[in-house]
């Protein structure tokens, strides 16, 4: 539990540093392409990830820099105050230091050594409060992962009476729309009256897009098409596991909010990607921006909650994103795909460097040293201290 609680400390201090910079990053560079803003967020949580795990393996002593926290949070105790060697100072008395025999008096270095990280690490106990906080921890993980668990069985339920659809135009649209999309074959399509939004399902061989039924009979072929095709890039990316798996660090690391900002600025970019996706296939960003706005009118309050890729959730969102659409005729140029994976990669590889390393405040590496050379002053005298005049 101590281990835990403390890797938990350091992933707190960690992923706010991360993801701070990457908020601030993109607060600066607003008109950031979709695809880059969502490998920055991917990044920043990978990094809050690894560098505390890392640093678990690493003494404090070897980070850059560090960053000191109180002791009653890291688990540090101050020095007792009667002296960690015996010494008492009471009206100009100093009591006498209890001495070892002459044999061990003369023992090696090494030994002394280790008897003071031996006491040392003693002196390092747990506070009292992570056992009640890492329980309480776990018991709301556990709960906010049966709550998302318990959504998807909802959706499951909302969606048992959909049927296949047989519209013979949206068949020839999915057909094509998934060769455009290297799929290994067409994602099942079905239609829901209980639906507000359309939804991306499953993965692999059970892929299925669901749609409203109204969708079929208020949209023309060109809005129909945008819809399939976004439904479509949403399986092409993989986004209903990518989504799944950011649910869960979500629902685990419930406590520290900007993992919460970055889910959904992740989940914002792999919208406004899919639009990109289904406009080129069109040619026609207005299609695209069009079915967004009928979509718009559909949405419900349920749809806040689908725990799955959907074209929109919030109105407020789809308003942005078909401002958007019709705003910025062409995307801002993106940096190669070889090049991004490999900037990637050497920023993961180096995070660990740069991360601080939690330690107590009070816990600096000369204290060992000043430790160190009083010891050795006292093996240094006549063998015994007694009271001093």
């Amino acid at each position: 539990m101590n281990g835990m609680m403390a890797w938990l400390l350091a992933f707190l201090v960690h992923s706010t540093l991360w993801c701070g910079l990457a908020w601030a990053a993109l607060r600066l560079f607003p008109r950031t392409h979709p695809r880059l803003k969502e490998t920055i967020w991917c990044t920043a949580l990978a990094a809050s990830l690894i560098t505390p795990t890392t640093r678990a393996f690493v003494s404090p002593e070897a980070a850059i820099w560090r960053l000191p926290v109180p002791g009653f949070v890291s688990g540090a105790e101050p020095p007792d105050a009667e002296g960690e060697h015996g010494e008492h100072d009471r009206g100009g008395v100093v009591a006498p230091i209890p001495l070892r025999t002459g044999e061990e008096v003369g023992g090696s270095g090494e030994a002394a050594h280790s008897e003071r990280e031996a006491a040392h690490s003693d002196a390092a106990v747990s506070p009292g409060w992570y056992g009640p906080a890492g329980a309480a921890w776990l018991a709301l993980a556990a709960g906010l992962l049966a709550l998302y668990f318990l959504r998807l069985a909802v959706l499951r339920v909302r969606l048992r009476h959909r049927e296949s659809v047989t519209d013979p135009r949206a068949s020839r649209a999915l057909a094509a729309l998934s060769r455009r999309a290297a799929l290994d074959s067409p994602p099942r399509l079905t239609e829901s009256h209980a639906l507000g939004s359309p939804l991306a399902l499953g993965a692999g061989p059970r892929r299925e897009v669901c749609v409203p039924v109204r969708a079929f009979h208020e949209l023309d072929d060109g809005e129909l098409t945008a819809l399939l095709g976004h439904e479509i890039a949403h399986h092409r990316r993989r986004d209903t596991i990518r989504l799944g798996i950011l649910n869960v660090l979500q629902a685990v690391f419930f406590f520290q909010p900007l993992i919460r900002l970055a889910v959904r600025e992740v989940r914002l970019a792999a919208e406004e990607q899919c639009d990109d996706w289904a406009a080129s296939q069109l040619e026609d960003r207005f299609a695209m921006a069009s079915c967004l706005t009928e979509v718009a009118g559909w949405v419900v309050r349920r749809d806040r909650s689908i725990p799955v890729p959907c074209i929109g959730r919030r109105r407020s969102q789809l308003e942005l994103r078909v401002r958007r659409l019709l705003d910025e005729p062409g995307s801002p140029r993106l940096p190669a795909g070889v090049w991004r994976g490999m900037s990637v990669v050497g920023l993961l590889a180096l995070a660990p460097l740069f991360a601080p390393a939690v330690a107590p405040a009070g816990d600096l590496p000369h204290e060992d040293g000043h430790a160190s050379e009083h010891h050795d002053g006292l093996r240094d005298g006549s063998g015994a201290v007694g009271p001093q005049e």
